[in-house]
């Protein structure tokens, strides 16, 4: 049988006449008639057009002060090693417990880790990305007190808003912005005390928050909260010299993991941490690891709760994710095995060390204005020159340095301007005086 009669039989049988039209509900106006496909081209042409688009990429040999979330740390290259393992890299969901010991064994110590940094009671395994991790958390609020006002800080960045919104569509949920104290650039406990109410569902805070600034008065949230769920979203490498959320009374954290011994990869794939009370364990999303016996006795893991739609009926499910960060969960565990408490708190010391640097050399200078915060920063500084500073980043970046993010990119919800003239500039333990000399320096030429 020929094609031609072959193509023939088969739209009899789907009864069209023409082959176009099965793409009857694609409009006209977008389709493309004429394609213009390139002729194919050899494995070499195909590598050396890949070296020639690899040759544009500026970035690893330039100075870098990029942060506010995604930043460049020191990852061991045992956790690459170990990433590579084909158990790990290759595997998918454990269904079959008896055939996925190691993979369990791997996420179960991800979760103690994980509670061990927040100081909480469970840690599911995992999450797609921190601002996914933190809309979850908000509707795992609801699930557990039914109540519809959500405070936010004012300062809360305007994509991680945008991702909370989405997760609460369909819910007659409101939300509710609290001042920060712009001098001191802490939470203004007074103005949230007065818009906690009985129908107050959670409280957000960030630390450090929106403005880089160790926030802390989160440490006396406990105190005015009264029956709120306080969600703490915090940077977990700060957590080495920070005290952990759970000591001060918060209900659920949630933490973008990629500081964890992930690499950037150009924004991808991140790590979204997701702990909380045990008492809240049955409205919470995902799944859970658990240790349990098998039928000699041995000791064994396995999915112990699986909330998700896929496995339990979709009325009864807590959420849809339908897969995980499992590797770049391992991949955490991985790193903070590696360093252990005193290795990750000698990162977090060092990295505040660096902002305290960089912001006397910044005063130094004189280029800064005399409005800065009074709070300490942790990596992400904010600065705010005497002077207007047009197209900053394209002038650093033009002088070989990654850096100088205006705040209001940020914060476009009503606070872009809330601090006129003002620039983030992010530090890692990987930031040296030669790196802040040469910002300096190159600032000095150009505000």
């Amino acid at each position: 049988m020929s094609v031609n009669q072959e193509h023939k039989e088969m739209l009899d049988f789907l009864q069209i006449n023409e082959k176009s039209e099965l793409f009857s509900d694609v409009p006209n106006n977008v389709r493309k008639k004429d394609l213009k496909i390139n002729r194919g081209i050899s494995e070499f042409e195909l590598l050396e057009e890949a070296r020639r688009y690899s040759m544009m990429n500026q970035g690893p040999g330039m100075i870098n002060f990029l942060g506010n979330g995604l930043y460049d740390r020191v990852i061991p290259t045992s956790v690459d090693s170990l990433l590579g393992r084909t158990e790990f890299l290759t595997s998918y969901t454990p269904y079959q417990a008896e055939m996925s010991q190691g993979v369990l064994q791997s996420l179960f110590e991800y979760q103690s880790l994980m509670c061990q940094l927040t100081g909480m009671d469970v840690t599911n395994s995992s999450m797609y990305d921190g601002y996914s991790a933190l809309g979850e958390a908000v509707r795992m609020a609801h699930r557990i007190n039914e109540k519809a006002e959500v405070l936010l800080p004012e300062t809360i960045y305007n994509t991680k808003l945008e991702v909370i919104k989405s997760y609460l569509a369909g819910l007659s949920i409101k939300l509710i912005f609290y001042k920060i104290n712009m001098e001191t650039g802490h939470i203004d406990l007074e103005d949230l005390k007065n818009r906690i109410n009985d129908n107050t569902c959670a409280i957000v805070c960030e630390q450090p928050n929106g403005l880089g600034i160790i926030d802390e008065n989160v440490f006396s949230l406990h105190e005015i909260k009264k029956n709120a769920i306080l969600i703490a979203y915090v940077d977990p490498v700060s957590l080495g010299i920070l005290k952990e959320p759970g000591a001060y009374g918060a209900d659920i954290v949630v933490a973008e993991g990629q500081q964890l011994g992930i690499h950037r990869s150009f924004g991808g794939p991140l790590l979204g941490i997701l702990s909380f009370k045990n008492e809240y364990i049955r409205r919470s999303p995902g799944r859970i690891i658990g240790e349990s016996v098998d039928s000699n006795g041995k000791r064994a893991f396995v999915m112990t709760l699986q909330t998700r739609e896929q496995h339990i009926r979709r009325a009864k499910a807590m959420s849809n994710i339908c897969t995980n960060q499992a590797l770049m969960a391992i991949a955490a565990a991985s790193y903070l095995s590696i360093v252990g408490a005193e290795g990750l708190k000698k990162v977090a010391t060092l990295t505040y060390q660096n902002s305290k640097k960089l912001k006397g050399a910044l005063l130094k200078s004189g280029k800064l204005s005399d409005n800065q915060l009074t709070g300490k920063s942790f990596s992400d500084l904010l600065v705010s020159f005497s002077t207007p500073v047009e197209k900053l980043q394209d002038k650093l970046y033009d002088r070989g340095i990654l850096g100088g993010v205006p705040l209001s990119r940020f914060l476009s919800h009503g606070k872009g301007e809330v601090i006129p003239n003002s620039f983030f500039f992010s530090v890692t333990e990987k930031t040296n005086e030669s790196d802040i000399n040469q910002l300096i320096g190159a600032l000095e030429v150009i505000s």
